[in-house]
C-alpha cells in the first residue's frame, strides 16, 4: 500500500459506516479533514476533529504505517507540532511531536476492494490506466472536465512565462520575444532557438530593424551556421560579412551549431527557414506583443503571423544549396503552434498580471478558432472514443493525459475517483 491511497481515503471519507476511535480507544468525530497540502510540512491543513469529546483544529499527518513518522524526522521537527492527528493504515508505533507529546492516532480502516483498484491502476499496461473501465459516464465526464484541465494547462505554463518574465526584469516584450523564439523551432529545435533569443536580445535588433539582410545575418550567424560554411555564393558572403561586422560591433557569441536538428526534417522546416522567416516576422513587426495584446479577432491574430522569406529563399532551403523556386511562407502548423503555445499562454498570463478577466477568456475563444491538433496522444483518445474538436479540447486532452495519465495518477483524477466511488 502506498501513502496516496491512505490520504485518498481520509479526504474522501470512504471508510464507510466504521466508528472511527483512536488507537488507545477513544472516539473520534471527523468534522473536517482539512485542507490538502502540496508543499512541505503537514499532509492536511485546519482540520476539525472531536476526539473523546473535546474539539480540536490544526493539521492530520497522513502515514501508511505510524514508524514512518520517525523515518520521516518528523518528532525533531516543530512545523508538526500543529498536528492535531495521526492517521495511518498500520499503527506499528506511538509517535510524539518535538515537545515530546504523544500524539493521537487513528488506524484506518481501507477496504480490500480500494487496495486492489488502486494496485491494478498503477500497474495498468494501457495508455489510460482506467481503460479497463472505460465507458460512456467516463467519456461524459471527462468531456464535463474539459475546461478544469485547460486552466490548469495554462496555469502551468504561466508559471514558466514567469520565469521566463522574471528572468527579463519584468519586460513583457522580450519575454514575448523569447517564447515566441521557443515555439518557431517548434519540438524539434525549440531548445536552440530559445537560447539564439536570449543571446540576441530585442534592443540589438532594434538598432538593424529597417535592413532585412542585416536581420538575416545576426539570426543565422548568432545561430552558428555561418561557421565553417563550405559552399558560398553571393548572398552568403553579404550575410557572413554583415554578421562578422555586427559580431564585432555588439560582441555576440554565438551558440553552438551542433545543437540545430538538420535530418529527418521537411525541407521547409529547416532551421535556415524558420531562421529567414523569423527574420521577416521581425522586420515586419513592431512592438509584436501590444498588438497581440489589442487584437481581439482571431482572423486578425492570424495574420500577425503570416509573413514569408526574403527572395533568396524562395530558391533555398539550405545555405548555397538551390532548389526549385517555392513561396516559403510561415505554414498553417507552425502559426497554429504559435498560437496555442506562445500567443494563448503569454495573454493569459497577461490578463491574469493585469487582472483582465476578459482577456483570460479571450484565449478560450482563440483555442475554438484554431483546428484540433494532431499527435500521437490525441489518436490515443480517438481509440477510446475521445475526438477533439479544436485546439480547445486538444490542449486539455493533452493535459490529462501527461499530469494524470501517463503518470498514473488515478488518485488525484476525477475519472479516477469516479471509478473508486462507484466500485461494487
Amino acid at each position: 500500500m502506498r501513502e496516496d491511497l491512505v490520504s485518498y481515503i481520509w479526504r474522501y471519507r470512504m471508510w464507510g459506516d466504521a466508528l472511527l476511535t483512536t488507537v488507545t480507544g477513544e472516539p473520534v468525530e471527523v468534522i473536517d479533514v482539512g485542507l490538502p497540502n502540496n508543499g512541505a510540512g503537514p499532509d492536511y491543513f485546519n482540520a476539525k476533529v472531536r476526539i473523546a469529546g473535546t474539539l480540536w483544529a490544526g493539521n492530520v499527518e497522513i502515514h501508511v504505517r505510524a514508524s514512518d513518522w520517525f523515518r520521516h524526522q518528523h518528532e525533531t521537527d516543530a512545523a508538526y507540532n500543529s498536528v492535531i492527528l495521526h492517521v495511518v493504515a498500520n499503527s506499528d508505533a506511538e509517535v510524539r511531536n518535538q515537545k515530546g507529546d504523544v500524539l493521537p492516532q487513528v488506524q484506518l480502516p481501507i477496504e480490500p476492494r480500494y487496495i486492489n483498484l488502486a494496485e491494478q491502476l498503477r500497474q495498468s499496461h494501457q495508455p489510460i490506466p482506467c481503460g479497463h473501465y472505460w465507458d460512456e459516464h467516463l467519456k461524459t465526464r471527462l468531456q464535463f472536465m474539459m475546461n478544469g484541465l485547460l486552466c490548469e494547462r495554462l496555469e502551468h505554463k504561466v508559471v514558466a512565462i514567469q520565469e521566463v518574465l522574471k528572468s527579463n526584469n519584468n519586460d513583457w516584450e522580450e519575454t514575448f520575444y523569447q517564447v515566441l523564439a521557443k515555439s518557431f523551432g517548434m519540438k524539434v529545435n525549440e531548445v536552440p532557438f530559445v537560447q539564439l533569443a536570449k543571446s540576441l536580445p530585442q534592443h540589438i535588433l532594434a538598432k538593424q530593424k529597417d535592413n532585412l539582410l542585416q536581420l538575416e545575418a545576426l539570426f543565422i550567424g548568432q545561430a552558428g551556421l555561418l561557421e565553417d560554411v563550405k559552399l558560398t555564393d553571393t548572398y552568403t558572403d553579404q550575410l557572413i560579412a554583415e554578421y562578422k561586422f555586427l559580431k564585432q560591433k555588439y560582441s555576440l557569441v554565438p551558440i553552438d551549431p551542433s545543437l540545430w536538428r538538420m535530418g529527418r526534417i521537411r525541407p521547409a522546416s529547416s532551421p535556415y527557414v524558420r531562421l529567414a522567416e523569423f527574420a521577416m516576422l521581425t522586420f515586419k513587426s513592431e512592438h509584436l506583443f501590444r498588438k497581440v495584446v489589442e487584437t481581439a479577432d482571431s482572423k486578425e491574430m492570424c495574420k500577425l503571423f503570416s509573413f514569408g522569406t526574403s527572395d533568396y529563399w524562395k530558391n533555398h532551403y539550405y545555405i548555397a544549396q538551390w532548389s526549385k523556386r517555392s513561396e516559403k511562407t510561415i505554414g498553417v502548423a507552425l502559426r497554429n503552434n504559435i498560437l496555442i503555445n506562445c500567443v494563448v499562454p503569454m495573454l493569459f498570463a497577461y490578463g491574469k498580471h493585469t487582472g483582465n478577466e476578459k482577456m483570460t477568456e479571450r484565449v478560450f475563444d482563440l483555442l475554438e478558432s484554431i483546428p484540433a491538433e494532431s499527435n500521437s496522444i490525441i489518436e490515443t483518445w480517438k481509440n477510446y472514443g475521445v475526438v477533439a474538436q479544436n485546439a480547445y479540447d486538444t490542449q486539455a486532452l493533452l493535459e490529462q493525459m501527461k499530469n494524470y495519465c501517463q503518470k498514473k495518477e488515478c488518485l488525484r483524477c476525477k475519472l479516477g475517483h469516479q471509478i473508486f466511488k462507484h466500485l461494487p
